[in-house]
């Protein structure tokens, strides 16, 4: 049912489809999300720096081609920019940019599973799990804190919102637990769906968290059950659906009077792609995530 597109075929659709920013074999690696969010907490400025991670869980590379127009209509079909789309809307301010998950192939030692514990955790810690300790489905290393840690340790309150019970059982639990003893402003909320999702965002930016880490399963959950990549309509669905939710944050976000005070980075990514119904192997669609930032890259 669901076409099989080899590694080298599945690039050359990315490149050809010009949305993204630069090319497969110039992917930046998923760790350097943590740092791109360190680094705008650490620009001077008047303005208060806040940060949006918003995760699209088990989203490929090439799930950016239902969001944007791109060069070639026979990849993304007939399309225009759609005002209501978090995605568009962030590339149009900075830039989307193809990145990977599983490790350097250049070095094998950080090859890891292409899955959300590992995913999320490179992600979140800017280190492969070679450092962080999530190179299999096990708890992180303190060693290794996330960002969201780092920031509250300095009294800066953040929010990790997640439906997946083994963020808050395996892979954060000495976080949490550390975090909890110190009553440090972290807070990681296990939430029902995506609608308590949106809403336990919505509290954390109305209070006022330096940073908002939420994870979107609609992708993800399609995917394992009837499909991931284009040929599952409810996978495309699920990708469409995220994009919504997030542009309602971003709304919300730029609607309150508190926001000429703020300086936002909005970033949206992926912890993993995947292939037929499942995910975690080194192949391509696997592989291959995507970072839309809404602030340009250094040079």
């Amino acid at each position: 049912m669901f076409k099989r597109i080899r590694g080298g075929a599945y690039r050359a659709l990315l490149n050809k489809s010009g949305i993204f920013d630069n090319r497969a074999d110039d992917a930046l690696p998923q760790t350097v999300i943590r740092d791109i969010c360190a680094a705008h907490f650490e620009k001077g400025g008047e303005k208060r720096r806040r940060v949006l991670l918003y995760g699209f869980d088990g989203a490929r590379a090439d799930s950016m081609f239902y969001l944007l127009q791109g060069g070639d209509e026979s990849i993304t079909g007939y399309n225009f920019k759609s005002p209501y789309s978090a995605v568009t809307l962030i590339k149009e301010r900075g830039t989307l940019v193809l990145t990977y998950a599983g490790g350097c192939k250049s070095d094998s030692s950080t090859l890891q599973e292409t899955s959300t514990a590992q995913g999320w955790a490179a992600i979140l810690t800017g280190k492969w799990g070679k450092e962080n300790g999530v190179q299999k489905h096990v708890t992180k290393l303190g060693s290794a804190p996330t960002i969201l840690l780092e920031l509250a340790e300095k009294g800066q309150g953040a929010l990790f919102a997640s439906s997946w019970q083994d963020h808050f059982t395996v892979t954060y639990k000495d976080e949490i637990k550390y975090a909890e003893e110190r009553s440090l402003p972290l807070e990681f909320r296990q939430v029902k769906d995506e609608v308590e999702l949106q809403q336990a965002s919505l509290e954390a930016i109305d209070r006022g968290d330096a940073m908002i880490f939420s994870i979107n399963e609609f992708a993800d959950h399609n995917g394992h059950s009837t499909g991931f990549g284009p040929d599952n309509y409810r996978y495309v669905a699920g990708i469409t659906n995220a994009d919504r939710y997030a542009f309602e944050l971003i709304r919300h976000i730029e609607s309150r009077p508190e926001f000429k005070d703020e300086d936002w980075l909005y970033i949206i990514t992926s912890d993993h792609g995947g292939h037929q119904r499942r995910h975690g192997t080194q192949d391509e669609q696997d592989r291959m995530t995507f970072a839309a930032i809404s602030k340009a890259l250094p040079r």
